[in-house]
């Protein structure tokens, strides 16, 4: 299959950027909480890591960064707390250039290569008992390409942020390991219908090779999509 075909201009771009997942979940569980507790604990999350201050301090925040009074939505706050920085400063990406352009922009449907995934890929019925590994690689994506809460994938939680930020989900360094173990078995097989001839095999080639980065790094992955 072709990946380099013409697929128009109007889909989003994906991206995989590198993150520390823990922290990641940690700001999440407490922008998803009751308002009642919400500053506390933030505050609590502060004083615990040092370097998340600090962080935000150097883009300009003043101190005591009180959760109500940042200029920030939570699309904006939770990337920029949680995501791993180069060098120079900026958001990190995982994978190659080419297999990032891959990932980024999927020849069909709304160009999310994980969204094709998802409704092609099938249980490896040659395989006993590949249900339940099956199924937690479903988990798994689901919490990659819909996140709101653990118990709700269904209603976008961190879309329409400034900039057009849009946060579609994450997962911790250990997540990115058992996926990658998932995708690399043979729990799974191709829908008979499947659109793209060799789609699921390319798109799973090229998200472990992603994954696969963002693993030696030690690192979980965050899931972006951006025009």
């Amino acid at each position: 299959m072709d990946l380099d075909q013409a697929h128009g201009s109007t889909t989003p771009f994906y991206t995989l950027h590198s993150c520390d997942g823990d922290v990641a979940a940690e700001l999440a569980a407490i922008l998803a909480g009751d308002s009642s507790s919400k500053e506390a604990n933030w505050q609590e999350l502060l004083d615990n890591r040092s370097s998340l201050r600090n962080r935000l301090i150097e883009q300009g925040l003043a101190e005591p960064l009180a959760l109500e009074e940042l200029r920030w939505d939570d699309s904006m706050l939770l990337f920029t707390c949680s995501i791993h920085l180069d060098e120079e400063g900026k958001p990190m990406t995982v994978g190659e250039n080419l297999t990032r352009e891959r990932f980024g922009r999927f020849p069909y449907g709304n160009g999310s290569l994980i969204g094709y995934v998802l409704e092609y890929l099938r249980p490896n019925s040659k395989v006993k008992s590949s249900n339940e590994p099956f199924n937690r690689i479903l988990n798994l994506l689901n919490k990659l390409n819909s996140f709101n809460t653990l118990e709700n994938y269904d209603t976008p939680r961190y879309d329409g942020g400034m900039g057009g930020m849009n946060i579609l989900g994450f997962l911790s360094f250990e997540e990115v390991v058992e996926l990658r173990k998932l995708l690399s078995g043979r729990n799974w097989s191709v829908a008979s219908d499947e659109p793209l001839d060799g789609g699921i095999r390319d798109a799973v080639k090229h998200l472990l090779a992603m994954i696969k980065a963002a693993e030696r790094r030690d690192s979980g992955v965050m899931h972006r999509a951006h025009s």
